[in-house]
This record gives structure tokens, sequence and C-alpha cells, in this order.
């Protein structure tokens, strides 16, 4: 049987599979295989999905990436807290990578995905906000600074588009819900992943994203007026995740408001 020279697959296919491979592969392997595949890797749909695993200062790191889907064992293991043993030189070069990665894709970008222990620069989600106006989905690292949690607020009137969010911090997250309640008509997704959600960010919630789908709080304490006003306000409700909360099968309000939605999953669940 005849075999086919990987160099002579069409460029079409070639983007197709370079968008799917990750962008440690587009920036290691793929370049490198025949000219053909080098010149793949310039086409900006390659670059479209862009989920950290790994970059210059996390080489060694085995914990998982966060991801909306992520189930609760895995979140467990990520670290909540700044890491210490990051050096200068290991920022600068992961703002390298971001800054190549991003430019590669020439504002095609829908997806960003970053590590939960990853260490984001002031100015660098709004740099990537100007640059990345078609951004679908955002995937947070477990730390930001008092700062970057309000470039992200502002950064929010910038993506039209979006359409999922997780964030694991509760510092500006008022602003940034009521920024996605004015500027993103095609939001659905909310991941929340706090130490407790209080009932101001509870009815910030209800009251402007009263047409949100899914909403995961799987790793948030959240008081029972707190999910009541979440159950009231978002009528629209598909998926519901509150594992922390507990007392749900004796609390025949919150049964009957939570009846409606078809994935509902709490302690004991």
């Amino acid at each position: 049987m005849e075999q086919r020279d990987w160099n002579e697959l069409p460029v079409h296919c070639l983007v197709e599979v370079f968008g799917r491979v990750g962008i440690e592969s587009l920036v290691e392997t793929c370049p490198f295989v025949c000219k053909s595949w080098y010149d793949a890797t310039f086409y900006p749909q390659c670059w479209e999905q862009l989920v950290f695993t790994k970059s210059p200062c996390l080489r060694s790191s085995k914990h998982p990436i966060p991801r909306l889907e992520l189930d609760k064992d895995s979140w467990s293991d990520c670290c909540l807290v700044v890491p210490h043993d990051q050096t200068k030189y290991a920022d600068e070069s992961f703002e390298k990578f971001v800054k190549f990665a991003i430019g590669r894709s020439h504002g095609l970008v829908t997806a960003i995905v970053f590590h939960p222990k990853s260490l984001l620069k002031e100015g660098q989600i709004a740099w990537i906000a100007q640059r990345c106006p078609c951004l679908k989905l955002l995937v947070l690292p477990s730390y930001l600074s008092y700062v970057i949690n309000f470039e992200v607020s502002n950064s929010i009137c910038n993506w039209k588009d979006l359409e999922a969010l997780q964030i694991a911090s509760l510092i500006g997250l008022k602003k940034t819900i009521a920024n996605i309640s004015k500027h993103c008509r095609k939001f659905n997704h909310l991941s929340i992943y706090v130490p407790l959600l209080d009932e101001d960010v509870a009815l910030a919630i209800a009251s402007q994203l009263p047409h949100l789908k899914t909403l995961d709080l799987r790793f948030s304490v959240i008081e029972r007026n707190a999910l009541i006003m979440i159950l009231k306000g978002c009528q629209e409700l598909e998926q519901l995740d509150v594992s922390k909360f507990k007392g749900v099968a004796g609390d025949h309000e919150i049964q009957e408001l939570a009846s409606r939605i078809c994935v509902f999953k709490h302690e004991g669940s």
C-alpha cells in the first residue's frame, strides 16, 4: 500500500488539527516536522483556544488545569494561595509566552484558560482585553491581586461575546457581574470558587444575571438565604452545583424552587 507523505496534507486539515493539539505542541513540536507544518502554525485559526497547561514558569507543575467541567477532586489539589517559588524571570517568561500566543491569533482568540498557579502582572488582563475582542471563555488563575481583579471587571466591557467565566475572588466581583449583565448578552455560565459566597454577591447574581444557564459554586460555602435569592432570581438555570451547601434534603422551600433545574447538585447528591 502506498503511503501518503505527511508533508502533502492539505493546509486546511493541518489547521483543523493544530487548533486542537494545544499551544505547547504548536510551539515545541509541530513547526519542526516539515516546512508545510511550520507554515501552517502561522494560521491564526490554530491559536483560537489558548489553554496554558504549561509555561516557562510551570514546567514541572503536576496540577491539572481548571476547566468549567472540572471535577471536585481535581480542583481540591490546586493551591489557592500565591506560590512563593516563582521568580521574576519566570513571570517575565510566562508573560512573553502569553503575548506570543495571542499575537499569533491576530485577534481570533475565543478561549483563554490559565493554570491555577499562573501569576499575572498588572496591566496584563487589560492588554489581553484589547487584543482578544472575540473571547467567549475565560478561566482565571486562583490568585489575582486587588488591582488585577478590577482589571478583570473593567475588561468585561471589551468582551461582548463572553459566554463563560471562572473566577476565584470576591474582589470586584459585583462590578464584574454588573458589567457582564450590561455588555455580555450571550453569557450563560458562571463559576465562582471562593470560601464563602455572601448575600450581596448572591443578590447581584439573582438580579443581574436572570438568564444564567449554569452556575457552579461547588467549592464555595453559601448560606440558605443567599441560595434562595439565586433560585428565585435565576429562573432559567439548567445546572446548579452547590456541593458545599448542607440541608437541602430537609428544606422543602429549596427543593420546590430547585425542582425546575435539570441538574441540581448539593451535599449528598
